[in-house]
Formats: structure tokens, C-alpha cells, sequence
């Protein structure tokens, strides 16, 4: 028989509504505009061209007849979820059945559209989930459990929950959800009403690509419409397979990086923050002294964000030439100056195009730079050095530090202008010496470094060794950690790493640290006061310290140190002259 994949006239307003939404001018993102209004104020935003009436009036009911606490996620971590009574009922279960008698189809059809299909009963509570779970983080996991409530007045305004307080098909996108923890989805629900219209249950859909809302409302259509009836397509799995396959759903390239069981909680809790942010294309400044990994941080966003599949472009913005700066960064035409490629160069924004941008370092930047890169920030155009037409380019910029921005910026050594459009949300990596979770990074770093030998061997830490590592400040932080543990594995005596393995020029680091405060107590009126012992040495302290030991160990040569340091040697010298040290590390 022909099945019509049509929808009914009250989801056609809505997806007309979804429509049109993608046609707007987003001069201003004007859905994360108004949640963040909301979650400042306690009061919806009056402009009518901020949201629409369906978003406006789902979050008054949460306000002002829900009483919920604000959006945010961190007010929600310890909001139950589980209904404590739950509603049995004979129509909800036969619906389940119905389900699951069509789901040989639909499961690996929804597996493969990154879709998930739920069923709650008329409270809200679920009785039934189909296909892959594509949360990302624990309290969203907590929704995927059987009796989890998805009941407006429970979580919030929900494709799922707010089909079921208005009898009506209904879908939000990404931020017109009230909870955070509901930003990365689309939720799309359909009501199931009896005779009476009195609500039996209700069908959704979750997925996390937002570009769906036609697809997501012609699938739920088809389910729902064969629940409602006694279609022999109900009950003829060819000719499922066969409406299936004219619904217009993608299949999804699975991302298994979303979130990786090996990392910290504290660094997926970072990640998942990250992910979030690059949905929306809000840039990102990463923060954290030198050697904490914020490259990679930035791989890890790259493995599980949105622009996966897309390059990812790293600029150390530190050693770009000045003479170079615009080509390096926009390319040139053919012919453009005496030695330039016969058929040009694109640059690192071309390069980076639909992807990500990453400029490392980026407060080590000259001013000149600093102009041009403002200038292709805010207008997502560039011109190759010359051409003479601007080429529109669509990057998520993310920016590294490892100084202080608002000091330079203060100090007239960063624009401020360039500071607040990199700075869309701060991310800080904490120093080796501060983190909870160092055996499990010694753990990753040695298992890495184990599979890169030659031949397949076992290698374990011995006791001390890891009190010894854990005790350590740590000057270099992560860059050091694996420097060392690689040394220590090539040259290690045995299967069992003893303090003896170690390296002597890190064993004896501490001795060096300590002689070098002696040093600088005993220095001129001049040097800069010796810092404290332990937890208490600030960040500067800890960096200044590094940096005299190397130099103290390189015997003044600054090639060789900025290369143990992992940094330029015009970093290297920039610091230098913002301690105070000569390059024997001496204060002056």
C-alpha cells in the first residue's frame, strides 16, 4: 500500500516555525541572548524577536507555575529525576509492546541517525527507550534510566515533557530549552491521546543535530501514525524498511570521543563545557601556565566536538614573522611580491575554513598582528595579500595563554577590543602540582609511551617513585611529566622503575630549586624576593624558578633552554626581562 510521508497541519506551524528560525539574520544569537537574559534577571526578555511565543511562554510556566531553579547546570546536579511513584497503566505498556515489535527496524535506523526514541507515560516517566544513547554527561544519563521523569515540571520545557503539559506536538532547539544540560538536543514529542482526548503517552525523539526538525517530526509522524491504527505496515517489516528508507535522515559519523572514560572527571567536566561552547560558535580562551596541555585540550575538542571532521589550524602566534604576518595568515594571489608562488598560497584562516582556528600563545603576540587578526575576527572575511576580494570564512576561533591578558591589556601590551572577542568563555588548566588526578596521568602517559617502543613490554612504577612524582612541583608541568617518563622507560634497568631510573638532572631539580632561593635571598637589593616553600609559591614564582634552573643548567645558552622550556626564544627572552634574570638566571 502507499504510506504519505505527510504532516498535519499543527506540525507543519512548527516546523514552518523551525524554518523560517534558519533564514534570520544571526547578526546576534538572539536564543542565547535571551537564556542568558533569563538566568542574569530571573525574568523573561520582553523583545519578541528574541524567541518564539511556544519558547516564551514554556519559560514562563517554569518560573512562575514550576518554581524551578535557574537553568544553569550546577543548580540542577542534585535534582531528582526519578519519579517516585509512577503511574501504572494497561494503554502505555500495549504501546511499549507495539514498539517493540517495530523496533528490529527502527533501532539500528535511529543507531545509524544518531537519534534516540523515547516513550513516557502520561506522567512524564519513561517506560521505553530505543537507539544509542547520545548523552554526554551524568545527569543526562540519569534521564536515560527507566521511571526518569521528563515532565516540564520536572526538568524544565522539553519536546518530550511539554507535548505532554500541552496535548500538542511540540520541538526546541539547542538554548530554547530551559536547562543547559538539554543545549546540545533536539527534543521533538508527539502525545498519544484516547477517545476522550485524555493523554495515554508520549513519543520523542532526542537528537543532538539541530539541523533536523523536518526529518525528526516526518519519523515521529510515521511512528506515531502506525501506533495510532491497525496499518499492516504495522505489522510488515519490509514495507517499514521501505518507508524508512524515504525519510530524509543522514546517517551520523559516530564520535566516540565525546567523552573519554580515561580522562579526569574534572577534565571531561572541561571537554564537555568546551563541546557546548563550539556548538554555538563561541570562542574560547584556554588559560594555564606553560606545559599543562592546552594543545591538548584543544585536540581532545577537536576529537569530540562538532567540527571533528573538519581541519584544525594552529597558529603560535609568537614566532610569526612581522614582514610575514598577512600572508602567513591570509595567503596571497599568484604573482603577488618577488618570490611568491607561481600559484599563490591560501593562508591559515582558508585553511582552517568550516574548522577550527587555534592561535597558541596568543599573548605573546605583536600589536601589528594583533590589528589584523581583530579586523578578520570581526568580519569573518579575509583578503590575500594581493587580491582585491574579500573571502567570507566560517572558523571557531580558540586562543591559548599562558599570561595574564587583563594585565596586558592594562599594561598597553594587548588590545583590549582583541581580549573581550577572544574571550568568549574562559577555560583554565590547572598546574601538574594542583591536579587530583596525577596517577591517572602517569598511567595514560606511560601506557603511551609504552606502545610506541620497539618491542611489547611491561613496565610498572614502583611505590616510591610515584610519591616521589606526586610530591615533585612540577615547573614544567605535563611537558615535563612526559619528558621524563620517557627518558626513564628507554634507559630503566628492569620491569620495575625504581627512584634510581629516574633521570639525575630531575632528581636533582629540587636540590637546584632550593640552592637557587638561597641565591636570590643572598642577590642584590634588586632581585626579586624568594618565594615560599610548597603549596604556597604563586604561579609567577613557580614560572621564574623554572625558568632560572634551566637557565642555570643550560649555562646561560638561550637556544637550549627555550628549548627545554618548550617555548620560543623570544618567549624565553620576554621573560627574562619580566623577572628581572641575565641569562645565567641571576637577578639583576
Amino acid at each position: 500500500m502507499e504510506f504519505e510521508l505527510s504532516i498535519f497541519n499543527k506540525v507543519k506551524v512548527i516546523q514552518g516555525t523551525f524554518l523560517y528560525r534558519r533564514t534570520m539574520d544571526y547578526g546576534i544569537d538572539r536564543p542565547v541572548q535571551a537564556w542568558q537574559w533569563m538566568n542574569q534577571s530571573r525574568a523573561i526578555p520582553d523583545q519578541s524577536d528574541w524567541i518564539r511565543p511556544e519558547v516564551y511562554e514554556s519559560w514562563r510556566r517554569c518560573l512562575e507555575e514550576h518554581h524551578l531553579p535557574l537553568g544553569k547546570l550546577t543548580n540542577w546536579n542534585h535534582y531528582p529525576v526519578q519519579c517516585r511513584t509512577v503511574r501504572h497503566d494497561r494503554h502505555s505498556h500495549d504501546i511499549a509492546k507495539l514498539l517493540m515489535q517495530l523496533s528490529s527496524n527502527f533501532e539500528t535506523f535511529l543507531k545509524e541517525a544518531g537519534v534516540m526514541l523515547v516513550l513516557t507515560r502520561s506522567d512524564g516517566s519513561l517506560l521505553y527507550a530505543l537507539g544509542e544513547s547520545i548523552f554526554s554527561s551524568s545527569f543526562m544519563d540519569r534521564l536515560y534510566e527507566p521511571n526518569a521523569s521528563w515532565n516540564e515540571k520536572v526538568v524544565g520545557n522539553n519536546g518530550i515533557g511539554s507535548a505532554a503539559q500541552l496535548k500538542a506536538p511540540v520541538a526546541f532547539q539547542g538554548m530554547e530549552h530551559y536547562l543547559s544540560a538539554l543545549h546540545p538536543f533536539t527534543t521533538v514529542g508527539y502525545p498519544l491521546l484516547d477517545d476522550n482526548d485524555e493523554l495515554v503517552a508520549v513519543i520523542g525523539l532526542v537528537s543532538d543535530h539541530q539541523e533536523r526538525i523536518s526529518s525528526l517530526f516526518a519519523f515521529l509522524h510515521l511512528i506515531c501514525t502506525m501506533v495510532n491504527s491497525h496499518l499492516p505496515l504495522a505489522l510488515n517489516q519490509a514495507a517499514q524498511a521501505r518507508v524508512l528508507e524515504k525519510i530524509p535522515l543522514k546517517s551520523v559519523k559516530k564520535n566516540t570521543a565525546a567523552l573519554d572514560s580515561t580522562l579526569s572527571p574534572e577534565l571531561n567536566a572541561l571537554l564537555t563545557k568546551a563541546v557546548k561552547l563550539q556548538h554555538y560558535k563561541i570562542p574560547i580562551l584556554i588559560t594555564g601556565e606553560s606545559g599543562v596541555g592546552k594543545d591538548h585540550f584543544v585536540q581532545l575538542l577537536k576529537q569530540a566536538g562538532p567540527r571533528h571532521d573538519q581541519p584544525l589550524i594552529a597558529i603560535n602566534c609568537a614566532s610569526i614573522p612581522h614582514d610575514l604576518i598577512e600572508s602567513e595568515l591570509f595567503g596571497y594571489e599568484a604573482g603577488s611580491f618577488t618570490g611568491a608562488k607561481a600559484n599563490g598560497k591560501p593562508g591559515k584562516f582558508l585553511l582552517a575554513n568550516n574548522g577550527t582556528l587555534f592561535l597558541d600563545e596568543i599573548g605573546d603576540m605583536s600589536l601589528d598582528l594583533q590589528a589584523t587578526l581583530l579586523r578578520a575576527l570581526e568580519t569573518s572575511e579575509i583578503t590575500p595579500v594581493g587580491g582585491s576580494k574579500p573571502i567570507k570564512v566560517d572558523v571557531h576561533v580558540v586562543a591559548a595563554t599562558n599570561v595574564q591578558l587583563l594585565s596586558a591589556v592594562e599594561a598597553g601590551r594587548f588590545r583590549r577590543d582583541l581580549y573581550y572577542r577572544l574571550n568568549g568563555a574562559q577555560i583554565h588548566l590547572l598546574p601538574l602540582r594542583q591536579r587530583s588526578d596525577k596517577k591517572l596521568i602517569i598511567q595514560q602517559i606511560l601506557q603511551r609511551e609504552l606502545s610506541k617502543m620497539p618491542i611489547e613490554e611491561t613496565v610498572n612504577l614502583s611505590q616510591e617513585v610515584i610519591e616521589f612524582i606526586e610530591r615533585h612541583p612540577w615547573p614544567g608541568n605535563i611537558r615535563q611529566l612526559i619528558n621524563v617518563l620517557r627518558a626513564t622507560l628507554y634507559t630503566a634497568a628492569g620491569e620495575l622503575i625504581t627512584l634510581e631510573d629516574l633521570p639525575q638532572d630531575f632528581l636533582s631539580e629540587i636540590s637546584a630549586l632550593e640552592i637557587n632561593q638561597d641565591n636570590a635571598r643572598q642577590s642584590s637589593t634588586h632581585a626579586l624576593p624568594a618565594p615560599a616553600q610548597g603549596s604556597s609559591m604563586s604561579l609567577n614564582d613557580w614560572e621564574m624558578h623554572g625558568i632560572k634552573t634551566t637557565l642555570l643548567e643550560c649555562e646561560g645558552n638561550i637556544s637550549i633552554a627555550a628549548k627545554k622550556l618548550g617555548i620560543t626564544r623570544t618567549t624565553l627572552y620576554k621573560k627574562i626581562e619580566r623577572f628581572g634574570l641575565n641569562k645565567q638566571g641571576i637577578a639583576v
